[in-house]
């Protein structure tokens, strides 16, 4: 079973760290994969990149895939910079999640 999350304009540190220790519950009730959209976000900081790194790294750990859908322009540029990009599946055109 697919989770789709919608952050809104701006993605934090401490709503990643939620989701993290969420995942315990969210396996046990099926949850196999993750679709994170950020279209929508414009306001973040070096601790949620991090952080999204870190929850990418532990969700994967546990067996599930993440996406991260559509990022928004700044952000999608944020994750090119820092060469996060290239350790994160991103779709740009709204992707799926396989199951």
């Amino acid at each position: 079973m697919i989770q789709r999350v919608e952050a809104g304009r701006e993605l934090s540190q401490s709503a990643l760290v939620q989701l993290s220790e969420s995942l315990p519950d969210l396996i046990g009730q099926g949850i196999t994969s993750f679709c994170v959209d950020t279209s929508s976000v414009i306001e973040f900081d070096s601790l949620t990149l991090e952080a999204l790194l870190e929850f990418d790294a532990l969700a994967k750990s546990r067996g599930l895939k993440v996406l991260i859908d559509r990022p928004s322009a700044v952000f999608s540029q944020a994750l090119r910079i820092t060469g996060l990009a290239e350790h994160l599946d991103l779709s740009e055109v709204g992707g799926t999640v396989e199951s």
